[in-house]
């Protein structure tokens, strides 16, 4: 899984050093380093590691520290003992039963038609918009955006960029992911692919080429940025200004895409009418949603820590809004933020909303199809898979 050249590293510490979570002193972040690069897993990465991608933006040497921590965790052999069962279930094109095919077919009649009519090869086009797997569920609204009304829209119900592939460690079966869904991809006749989700944008513009080494030909943009181009061209006029404050979380994936892309939901967010409050912890030094870390020893301890500590950075801040750019994040870290009492605003809906869409299924209406799906799986998170095959096997 690791693509770095790690006899090009220093120990200079400085992935480790900066880590929002790790904070070690730069010997200890360097000394640690080595001994993955030896082949070992150290305790204070198995104890305290998100799996945020954070470190690769620090590294001065523009090696990838995260894919080498992913590398050593799965390589753990009770890891590979304990696969839960559940683990294959949230993968596209694993054997069995998916949790994203399983809402899909929850679907009404006519939201099924409109995913039929996405999975159709599109014509070429100047923009083409990809929607994902969470965003299918979004497709009454956004098929008949107002908003969106000029972009041709693509999503084939069976395809998936394949973050949660990558961030579970799982890398065979991301290869295989990565091949159907670069198959396809590559064939399209477009100069740019529009991403509805930053996932999307972040596996199929970044991930793909730097770690599977594969370049869809041609440029792949956030949906965040499509809008503001057109925004600022005076195209999109804002209808309903937002007219809230809101603390701004970004993804952990953010940091693969940069401070062009912090930038650019700053000022999407500004221009709908959005007042922006920063925590403590922001762009490459965010605190994330910690379901990544779920990962690594597939306990929940650790999300609901990294949860608490990011829920209680929003209300530092003196307003209960969270500003989430994510639908992962969103559904990960709702059951969470009731308790807190933090109001989780999903950016996406909010700016269609503020120019000139009407939004009939917001993303917090999902949450009851969505526990009822997983309830409906439960005995699968007392079962093994084989981490080879995907298949369960107790």
């Amino acid at each position: 899984m690791d693509c770095s050249d790690w006899t090009k590293c220093t120990q200079c510490g400085t992935c480790l050093n900066k880590c929002p979570e790790l904070r070690m002193d730069k010997q200890e972040a360097g000394s640690t380093i080595q001994e993955m690069v030896r082949g070992d897993l150290p305790q204070p990465i198995l104890n305290q590691c998100t799996l945020c991608m954070s470190c690769n933006a620090y590294c001065p040497e523009g090696l990838r520290p995260y894919e080498l921590i992913l590398q050593r965790v799965s390589e753990q052999k009770s890891r590979q003992q304990s696969l839960p069962g559940l683990a294959p279930y949230f993968l596209m094109g694993t054997p069995g039963p998916v949790f994203f095919s399983e809402l899909y077919d929850l679907q009404k009649a006519e939201e099924k038609a409109i995913l039929d009519k996405w999975g159709q090869f599109p014509e070429p086009s100047e923009d083409l918009l990809w929607i994902g797997c969470i965003g299918r569920l979004f497709c009454k609204d956004l098929e008949n955006s107002k908003v969106l009304a000029s972009l041709p829209k693509f999503s084939p119900a069976d395809l998936c960029c394949g973050e949660l592939h990558y961030r579970m460690g799982q890398w065979d079966a991301f290869m295989e992911n990565t091949d159907r869904i670069f198959s396809v991809l590559s064939k399209v006749k477009t100069k740019r692919l529009v991403c509805y989700c930053g996932s999307c944008c972040t596996f199929l513009g970044h991930i793909l080429p730097e770690v599977a080494g594969k370049k869809l030909p041609y440029e792949v943009i956030s949906l965040y940025q499509w809008l503001l181009e057109k925004h600022e061209a005076g195209e999109l006029e804002l209808k309903t200004p937002l007219g809230f404050t809101a603390a701004i979380h970004e993804s952990c994936y953010a940091t693969e895409l940069g401070n062009a892309f912090s930038n650019t939901l700053r000022r999407i967010y500004g221009a709908a009418g959005c007042q922006i409050l920063e925590m403590e912890h922001t762009r490459e030094n965010a605190v994330t949603c910690g379901a990544a870390s779920i990962a690594r020893d597939f306990d929940l301890t650790s999300v609901i820590k990294t949860q608490a500590r990011r829920l209680n950075e929003v209300k530092a801040t003196g307003t209960k809004n969270m500003a989430l750019n994510c639908p992962g994040c969103y559904l990960t870290l709702a059951p969470h933020s009731w308790v807190k009492r933090v109001k989780l605003r999903y950016m996406p809906e909010e700016l269609l909303r503020a120019f000139g869409d009407d939004i009939t299924m917001p993303i917090s209406k999902l949450m009851p199809r969505v526990i009822y799906t997983l309830g409906k799986r439960a005995p699968l998170a007392w079962k093994k898979a084989d981490p080879k095959t995907m298949q369960i096997i107790a």
